[in-house]
């Protein structure tokens, strides 16, 4: 009868009615070719190059961020030039004689002093390809280019100066004494005395004879000491 349902395995699906609706309108579904024999729609691959882009930018980043923190670390210093480098950065960790040493203690790592600049660190590097530098029996350099004077240390963020002078008035109990207000002015700078990678001096005894810093040396006098007024 016309009132009948039709089982439902007799139904059609609704998809092969709009596909059927596709075909017949000439407009098949991407890859199904029309009726009217046309060829199918070529599909658009999709594009991956930005996330790779994207992914190696990330990476780029992320690593030179972490080389700029390396670069700041100490341990950067010998990482690549064992030599000279490997007695310098010992010294800073584990030799508590050593002004370096003292230094690591206070959190100052060696960009605080030594400021790089890229055309220092250009000619440093290039002496350390060609082999264009010499050590002695401790492994140190032999002839070091780096002073140390106020305009170094005397900063904000390192040392008092006016405090430095303060300390150190009438040194060795005797007054008037202070290495740190010297009569030959600012002729000397810090590294005159202070060594941080070797053992100090007590230049102001290359004449007189004032109270040596326990741990640090005496040079050889030139002449007969002079008056400690």
């Amino acid at each position: 009868m016309g009132d009948e349902k039709r089982p439902a395995s007799e139904k059609e699906p609704q998809g092969a009615l709009a596909d059927e609706g596709n075909v017949e309108s000439g407009s098949a579904g991407p890859g199904v070719p029309g009726r009217d024999g046309a060829p199918p729609a070529p599909q658009r691959p999709r594009k991956k190059w930005p996330m790779v882009v994207g992914v190696i930018a990330v990476v780029l980043v992320v690593a030179g961020a972490g080389f700029l923190v390396w670069h700041e670390s100490p341990s950067f210093c010998n990482a690549i030039c064992h030599e000279p480098m490997d007695p310098y950065v010992e010294g800073y960790y584990q030799d508590e004689a050593l002004m370096a040493h003292v230094h690591q203690v206070a959190d100052t790592t060696c960009l605080d002093c030594h400021e790089p600049k890229i055309d220092e660190q250009i000619t440093e590097g290039l002496a350390w390809v060609r082999g264009d530098y010499s050590v002695g029996e401790d492994g140190m350099l032999t002839t070091v280019g780096v002073r140390s004077d106020a305009q170094m240390c005397a900063t904000p963020d390192c040392h008092d100066f006016e405090g430095v002078v303060a300390a150190t008035q009438d040194w060795g109990g005797e007054e008037g004494v202070n290495p740190h207000e010297s009569h030959q002015g600012y002729q000397l700078d810090c590294s005159s005395c202070h060594s941080a990678h070797g053992q100090s001096m007590m230049y102001c005894n290359t004449c007189h004879d004032y109270q040596v810093p326990e741990g640090w040396a005496a040079p050889v006098q030139s002449a007969e000491p002079a008056d400690k007024a």
